[in-house]
């Protein structure tokens, strides 16, 4: 399409307001530059700016543009998505019984608004870029201010993180190696608890994100007969678009409870983890969503089994909340163990495939605090 109006004289309009003859033009030349882009990159970017134009119409009405977007939007778009709201959810107790809770939380997450405002950033710049291309004029980016940058909205982000101050995103509980222990000795040996154990104590291993965990392949896998560990190839990751690689350790346990599983679902190629109904019948796969219900559902089952006997009642109040666990939870634990083990920064990112530190920082503090000058100086006095 650009080649069609290529010998025709540079067009001079507005930035913010290009003719309305250009429009599809600018969108054409947005979305050839995204066509390099990581597939899944590129969706949660359009999700985030889906969720900012429904918004926008829903307040402003119909005619809402939301790119080029405009400052006093975007601050008060900031001020909505961080409101703070009451609701009643239906949850379950450690019997499994629905039971209603009230609770009162922000709209959205301070993780969450950071990021819409991160994909704005990027789309705003994206479309200046389209009409550089356009206009073939590369200059037009110092009349142009992005309009995620200016002092407006970062005051507006500034007061907005200040509301979360006194409320931190509560970490997902951890589901160490102790209660995996425990949920291992409590399987009944059907094919859907086999799935669920091996599901568990794999993710913990392995580390893996629920997206990860759905697309290993029984290929993947590699056991060694002498050590009777292994090792399994991970061909693509959140932080790996590009497919580059990555191989992951798999415990003596983890083996016998993978190859336990694989005899008594007769898998032999193809997707490792397959969802298992109630009446134990095997489907094809397993959607990423599930990973997360089947680790609340071990945790229930974990805390029911504490408070049936007394002398646990204890312990479990101490050590599991079937609420708090979620498809995190392996991750969590696996990163506090790994820091408590000694093991460095840089070691933690490279197990858990990250990228940057603030993610390990964050699942490890508890970790680090056990580490502590407080907490070596009372050690010291329980050793004298």
């Amino acid at each position: 399409m650009k080649e069609e109006i290529s010998n025709a004289p540079i067009p001079v309009f507005d930035v913010n307001q290009p003719p309305v003859e250009f429009r599809d033009l600018i969108e054409d030349v947005m979305e050839n530059f995204e066509q390099g882009v990581p597939a899944n990159s590129k969706r949660a970017r359009d999700a985030d700016l889906a969720v900012y134009t429904a918004w926008g119409k829903n307040v402003y009405g119909s005619n809402f543009k939301a790119i080029p977007s405009s400052p006093e939007h975007i601050e008060r778009f900031l001020n909505d998505m961080s409101v703070e709201i009451t609701e009643t959810i239906s949850t379950k107790n450690i019997n499994g019984e629905l039971v209603d809770k009230t609770i009162k939380h922000r709209l959205k997450a301070l993780s969450t608004i950071e990021r819409y405002l991160a994909s704005l950033s990027y789309k705003n710049k994206l479309y200046l870029d389209a009409i550089m291309d356009i206009t073939n004029n590369y200059q037009l980016s110092s009349g142009f201010v992005n309009p995620t940058s200016v002092r407006r909205v970062k005051a507006t982000l500034q007061k907005v993180r200040a509301l979360y101050r006194d409320s931190s995103q509560k970490q997902a509980q951890p589901f160490n190696l102790h209660l995996i222990e425990d949920v291992i000795s409590l399987h009944d040996g059907s094919l859907r608890d086999k799935l669920e154990i091996t599901l568990l104590s794999f993710a913990f291993d392995t580390m893996m994100r629920c997206s990860e965990l759905v697309r290993v392949n029984i290929e993947d896998l590699v056991f060694d007969p002498i050590s009777l560990d292994g090792v399994v190839e991970l061909h693509w990751s959140k932080t790996d678009q590009e497919g580059k690689g990555q191989t992951r350790y798999l415990s003596p346990t983890t083996v016998t409870l993978l190859k336990e599983y694989l005899q008594e679902s007769n898998i032999t190629s193809g997707r490792l983890f397959r969802s298992v109904s109630k009446n134990n019948t095997q489907l094809e796969a397993m959607h990423k969503d599930r990973v997360g219900v089947i680790f609340k559902r071990l945790g229930r089952r974990l805390a029911s089994f504490y408070s049936e006997d007394p002398k646990n009642k204890l312990l479990s109040q101490k050590q599991i909340e079937p609420t708090e666990i979620s498809a995190h939870s392996t991750r969590v634990a696996a990163a506090q163990a790994l820091a408590l083990n000694g093991a460095s920064t840089v070691q933690l990112m490279n197990e858990g495939g990250w990228k940057s530190a603030v993610m390990p920082a964050r699942y490890s503090r508890h970790a680090e605090t056990k580490k502590g000058a407080m907490a070596q100086l009372h050690k010291r006095n329980q050793v004298i």
